[in-house]
């Protein structure tokens, strides 16, 4: 990883704070299983064989992925690439890197990767039109772009300032942000309805100071794990209209 400052670096609000509140919100969350699984579903046709999974917390994705031919597992946090580490130690097709997505391109490009996944981390990025065009430069022709983001700008509140993001997106936002950095996108849907109205009490009306994993007691995390498939069903009978993510993939 390069000395240099980066813009990618610099954009993580007080990173260093935010680093080990978000390390137990990703460590909460790898009891939700279910939870990935249901973004796997949505996204699986379109995941190749070589696969950059920009900014891989603790692996949580990677997880329901390692049959995949090859992985490289990118992270800026030191806690998140020990985890890492030693998770996926015995897979042979899987790389981790402390790897800065403005510097360290050149090394990226040479996995030939056709396929770049970001979940859940373009929103802590404040140039997000940058940090999509320089994933142009490390991916193949006609390689695909995954990304998970939260959903509707009229959400944002306590829990997203608590969480580091900059933003939420629209629809029309998360489009324009990628058709502004060179990709074009070819498939757009929400995810998670269910997951509105909490947020909205909990980060809008009672204004909750904490990742938004943490606002639920271990015994809610284990009912929800439960409840996810049904949820799931249900959200993809509904559309669904509108959801709490916005997943895009973009060529």
């Amino acid at each position: 990883m390069s000395n240099n400052s980066s813009i990618y670096n610099k954009s993580i609000k007080n990173k260093l704070p935010y680093e080990l509140e978000h390390l137990d919100a990703l460590i909460r969350m790898k009891t939700l299983k279910p939870y990935y699984e249901w973004t796997k579903s949505i996204i699986d046709k379109y995941l190749g064989s070589r696969i950059l999974d920009a900014g891989s917390g603790v692996g949580n994705f990677i997880d329901l992925v390692q049959e995949r031919e090859f992985i490289l597992a990118v992270d800026l946090s030191s806690e998140n690439i020990k985890i890492l580490e030693e998770r996926f130690a015995s897979s042979l097709n899987i790389t981790v890197r402390q790897y800065d997505l403005d510097y360290d391109l050149e090394q990226i490009k040479k996995n030939r990767i056709d396929t770049i996944v970001c979940l859940d981390v373009l929103e802590h990025v404040e140039n997000d039109v940058e940090l999509l065009s320089n994933f142009r430069k490390v991916i193949e022709p006609n390689g695909r772009l995954i990304i998970k983001v939260p959903a509707l700008e009229w959400l944002y509140g306590s829990i997203d300032e608590s969480s580091g993001h900059f933003r939420r997106y629209s629809r029309h936002k998360l489009i324009s942000t990628t058709k502004e950095a060179g990709w074009t996108p070819c498939f757009v849907t929400y995810m998670n309805i269910f997951g509105l109205v909490p947020y909205l009490i909990k980060g809008r009306l009672l204004k909750r100071t904490s990742n938004f994993s943490k606002t639920f007691s271990n015994k809610q995390l284990k009912i929800l794990q439960l409840l996810m498939p049904t949820l799931q069903k249900i959200d993809k009978l509904l559309g669904p209209p509108v959801g709490q993510s916005l997943i895009l993939v973009a060529k």
